[in-house]
């Protein structure tokens, strides 16, 4: 190899310097065995000598040797200002050398050694980054993102569900529906049971499958699509949509996301998917700017209440916190009549029910004045009364002392407010000393002022009904009742018929005891064959031989020859009532067809 193919080659090539002096008597360059390009020997030799603070001038400056001995002990060469060398190289006119000097230290520290780091496989969160170009600064729990509906996620259902699946038919169009995706299509039965058989049915909507701008894929379930209930979430979004979401879960492994797009979640009033603060930021000053905000809008808001001039003990200029608030010291059963902020031909009457508990009655004025005098006629929902004198005799007096008797009561429990919960614990534990008695109790409640929760427990569930106080009586189920003796004795006769507007599926139904208010107190109602939903009633004894003149009366003669037919209607006389009319005559398993002059009628099974 001639010296210009060694000078091209050099940078490519390695030389065992070690070997060839065990081999050969010649002298050997020992940075023929480095990757020290040979045209910076000189500037490698002059880094060693000064190392080595040899003195050039003398013949023991021998730049062989003092390489030979750098390289047996390198770190000498740390001491040596490179940067000073490479001026002074700049200045003689080879130009920047400062690399070059440093790689040949570098090289003389150990040759050939590989410089790299050691290799290390990329974090998850390096790969996410450099895949998506997404940090967990940049992606976070609880931001803001738009994305786009790429479709629809389903749930295949397993053999099980598939087996005790039940396809709906709809009258209207006659077609089947798959209980699973909702496809209504089928003209058959059998097409259904097809559809599931050959795996065409997907199953059922789970959610939304969406894509970020960053390309990363995420997914919305069904319930966090709205904060209403919806059946199937391509009701609200198609695909194509654009989607404000905000981030509640980061998958970095799968490159995946959960959203949601609820309307509360997107506003986040109670900061729930805010950034987690540093350690110096001030959250007292931010829980004081909202208190100062949130109180800005009270007050925006509060109702504005026009001042009348009125004179009357009772009456104030003031809003309703103030009227509690000066009721609160007052005896059970005062009122205050004050401005209402329904309008200047308004009035409030605002008067205390119990401790804790006040009933607001709106007051409507006709044949004002002007806006701050009194009206000359005052009413109260349909009442008419002629000045506050005669609301107060005629209305919250009277009020007034009903509610006085329920709170001295002895069948009357402190609830706290009408808590439903300690009332069922009153009950329980009024049952469990006898179980045989029907307990109940009248407590007043802060949800509804003015009522009286009813609770009582027929049997294993505690039940929950309202008691209004009105100027005329108490009033029940419908029913206005004089005195609390005239409730209750009405009640324990009537606690098992239908609410008025309670279906008996709302009653059979109820899972708490909330559903259907009854109560009995110290009365149990005899355990006879009255059916549940009826009054009950005690059973007379009747000799069906001495009710024959009244089954006659009531019905034509041919009915009464079918021996079964007669002995039908004189049990029903027995276990009902004295007398069963023919309204009652179809319940027993009977149509009856009479003719206009009632002779010979038919009847059938």
């Amino acid at each position: 190899m001639g010296p210009k193919v060694f000078l091209n080659t050099a940078g490519f090539i390695k030389i065992d310097t070690s070997s060839l002096n065990e081999n050969t008597v010649n002298y050997i360059e020992v940075l023929d065995g480095s990757r020290i390009h040979p045209e910076t020997y000189e500037w490698a030799r002059k880094m060693a000598v000064d190392a080595l603070e040899y003195d050039e001038t003398t013949e023991d400056a021998n730049p062989s040797a003092a390489l030979e001995e750098i390289l047996e002990s390198p770190e000498r060469l740390k001491d040596l200002d490179l940067d000073a060398f490479a001026e002074e190289l700049e200045r003689q006119g080879y130009g920047n050398k400062r690399t070059t000097l440093y790689d040949i230290r570098d090289e003389l520290f150990g040759r050939y050694k590989d410089r790299r780091p050691p290799y290390r496989e990329m974090s998850v969160d390096e790969r996410f980054r450099l895949l998506t170009g997404e940090t967990r600064e940049t992606l976070h729990y609880g931001k803001l993102v738009t994305c786009i509906v790429t479709g629809f996620a389903y749930r295949k259902p397993n053999r099980d569900r598939l087996d005790s699946a039940d396809p709906v038919k709809d009258d209207e169009t006659g077609l089947w529906q798959c209980p699973f995706c909702t496809n209504n299509t089928f003209t058959d039965l059998s097409e259904v049971w097809t559809h599931f058989d050959n795996g065409s049915c997907p199953g059922q909507i789970v959610g939304v499958r969406m894509r970020l701008e960053n390309g990363i894929n995420g997914f919305i379930p069904t319930k966090m699509i709205s904060d209403k209930h919806i059946k199937s979430p391509q009701d609200r979004v198609k695909i194509g949509l654009m989607v404000h979401c905000r981030v509640t879960k980061i998958n970095v492994e799968r490159f995946q996301v959960d959203l949601t797009c609820r309307s509360s979640d997107l506003e986040d009033r109670d900061a729930k998917y805010s950034k987690l603060k540093d350690t110096y930021f001030d959250q007292p000053a931010e829980d004081r700017d909202k208190k100062a905000i949130k109180d800005a809008q009270k007050k925006a808001n509060r109702p504005s209440y026009m001042k009348r001039v009125i004179v009357h003990p009772v009456f104030q200029n003031i809003a309703f916190k103030d009227a509690e608030k000066k009721l609160a010291g007052m005896e059970q059963g005062e009122c205050i009549v004050r401005p209402s902020s329904k309008g200047s031909d308004h009035l409030t009457v605002t008067w205390k029910v119990d401790e804790g508990i006040y009933q607001h009655i709106d007051i409507k004025e006709q044949g004002k004045k002007n806006a701050f005098s009194l009206g000359k006629s005052l009413w109260i929902e349909n009442e008419e009364f002629e000045d506050l004198d005669e609301i107060i005799a005629r209305h919250i007096q009277p009020m007034a002392t009903l509610a006085r008797d329920v709170l001295t009561h002895r069948y009357y429990k402190d609830t706290e407010g009408g808590s439903r919960t300690i009332m069922q614990e009153h009950l329980k534990t009024e049952k469990t000393k006898n179980p045989k008695r029907i307990p109940y109790f009248l407590s007043s409640t802060k949800e509804c002022p003015g009522k009286f929760i009813l609770g009582y427990m027929p049997r294993t569930k505690a039940r929950i009904e309202f008691v209004s106080v009105t100027p005329d009586g108490y009033k029940y189920r419908g029913r206005i009742h004089a005195t609390l003796n005239a409730l209750f004795k009405w009640f324990k006769e009537h606690f098992r018929d239908p609410i008025p507007g309670v279906s008996p599926r709302q009653r059979s139904t109820g899972g708490t005891e909330t559903n259907t208010p009854y109560t009995p107190g110290d009365f149990t109602p005899a355990r006879d064959s009255t059916p549940r939903g009826s009054t009950p009633r005690t059973t007379p004894q009747v000799d069906p031989s001495k009710i024959l003149p009244q089954l006659r009366q009531a019905f034509p003669g041919g009915v009464l020859k079918d021996p079964q037919m007669y002995t039908n209607l004189a049990a029903a006389v027995a276990q009902q009532s004295p007398q069963t009319s023919r309204a009652q005559y179809p319940q027993f398993g009977y149509t009856q067809q009479f003719s206009q002059q009632y002779q010979q009628p038919t009847y059938s099974r």
